[in-house]
């Protein structure tokens, strides 16, 4: 059975993109945890089975990656991808790399349960808030791997901002950035 795990860079404050105004521009915040855990983020890539995005991550990947070399984008291109969207009209490309994508549109929560069922390794959500509070509430999320920047924004939007109730979690293990001062928490949500 695949087992989700949701992947994100945020704040101390829980902030996953920029701050109120520029939310786009996670630079000043994030590149240098970045940095510093990208080859332990490629290993969690490339063992993945599949990654499945939100329609906003998607797009901003799609017209990126496809069109890149190394291991980066060999790790992101020729994975299988899954979009998942409640518009059952978004066509999904991904460079010559057709064959790696799939919309899941409609009931997304009920489509994972039969992915997770198929696949025997794991399912990367990259950032993707919005999927990942959704598949929190429905009990579909098994990990989480966070890295977690030195830096309290104090505004900007909040990775896990609409959850209906408590979800106790396991430390499953921990690593330190030294260069940034970031720290990656790994935790099982327990079921």
């Amino acid at each position: 059975m695949g087992k989700v795990i949701a992947s994100v860079s945020c704040t101390l404050d829980g902030i996953f993109t920029g701050s109120t105004g520029d939310e786009n521009n996670m630079v000043s915040w994030a590149m240098p945890g970045v940095i510093d855990a990208m080859m332990d983020n490629l290993v969690m890539f490339q063992q993945a089975e599949a990654l499945l995005m939100g329609r906003v991550t998607y797009e901003g990947f799609s017209m990126y990656w496809p069109y890149q070399e190394g291991d980066w984008a060999d790790a992101m291109n020729k994975t299988r991808k899954y979009v998942a969207t409640r518009n059952r009209e978004c066509d999904v490309k991904w460079g010559d790399y057709q064959n790696t994508i799939t919309l899941l549109s409609g009931d997304v929560e009920a489509q994972l349960e039969e992915l997770k069922n198929e696949l025997d390794g794991d399912i990367v959500i990259p950032a993707s808030a919005g999927l990942v509070q959704c598949l929190l509430n429905a009990g579909l999320v098994d990990e989480f791997s966070m890295i977690v920047h030195p830096v309290i924004l104090g505004s900007g939007k909040k990775y896990l901002k609409n959850i209906a109730s408590r979800k106790d979690l396991k430390l499953l293990r921990t690593q330190h950035y030294e260069t940034s001062g970031s720290l990656r928490l790994c935790y099982e949500v327990m079921k």
